[in-house]
């Protein structure tokens, strides 16, 4: 009888521990922002979200970031409480559910802004989804991204024209935050406090550096180069941040003809 008993007892405990799969929906925002600015959302293109499986590489989901870049009073704030919240339910964000079997390390990659090809920033980080935890918390997952759109408006890219020597070429650049906040007086991004230059190569042959000056434009900043002679000259426009050391760069050409 014992051991009809034993047999039975450990019948029922095998039974117990056989395995059933079951998945949890596992809900998960995750939000880009731009470094010491807001979030990036329609207004800049959005930010495109990838999220990998870390064990094999696999996109479990990937989207883009929609929304507004935020509330600014509230994210650019001096100070802040602790785990307090800087988002609302319109502030940009990509918002998906898994259904997971088990904890799954992911690696969340983002890249944007969209609207600014040439000013692509990109990052990732990595989390542990456990199945059926709520990521949509709080700010949810927020993936920062530094830099600045650098975006070169005057003259055009592959710009021909007569060479002057007492003429000169005006060089107009938007220069903005990665959420598309303008640098202008009376915001958080004061034009004091970047610095906006423009090298000249010819060839491969370093000619100058000059600073661009900040318009009365929102973001727009200029300078008027003058050529020595003819020829065609490179431009890489910078902006930089020497506090965060964010940087941001375009480009452009000038051909000036005889």
């Amino acid at each position: 009888m014992k051991k009809i008993a034993l047999a039975t007892l450990l019948s029922c405990s095998l039974f117990i521990l056989m395995p059933v799969a079951q998945a949890a929906d596992t809900n998960v925002t995750v939000r880009v922002k731009s470094k010491d600015a807001m979030f990036i959302g329609d207004a800049a293109g959005g930010a495109y979200v990838i999220v990998r499986d870390k064990r094999d590489g696999d996109i479990l989901v990937e989207g883009r970031t929609s929304g507004s870049s935020g509330d600014r009073t509230k994210i650019m704030t001096e100070t802040m409480a602790r785990g307090a919240s800087v988002t609302d339910d319109k502030t940009a964000e990509f918002e998906f559910s898994l259904d997971l079997y088990e904890p799954t390390p992911v690696s969340v990659e983002v890249s944007g802004p969209y609207a600014q090809r040439q000013s692509l920033a990109h990052a990732s980080t990595d989390y542990i989804l456990i199945p059926g935890k709520d990521y949509t918390k709080g700010d949810g997952i927020v993936v920062e991204l530094p830099g600045f759109i650098v975006d070169v408006l005057s003259p055009p890219a592959a710009f021909k024209g007569k060479f002057s020597k007492d003429g000169t070429t005006l060089l107009k650049t938007n220069v903005a935050k990665l959420c598309g906040c303008s640098i202008n007086e009376g915001t958080p991004w004061p034009p004091s406090r970047y610095e906006v230059e423009a090298s000249i190569y010819r060839g491969d042959i370093f000619l100058a550096k000059v600073a661009l000056e900040k318009d009365k434009e929102p973001s727009i900043y200029n300078a008027a180069l003058k050529f020595q002679e003819a020829g065609t000259y490179r431009v890489i426009v910078t902006a930089f941040d020497p506090v965060t050391l964010e940087g941001g760069v375009d480009s452009t050409t000038i051909t000036l003809e005889p």
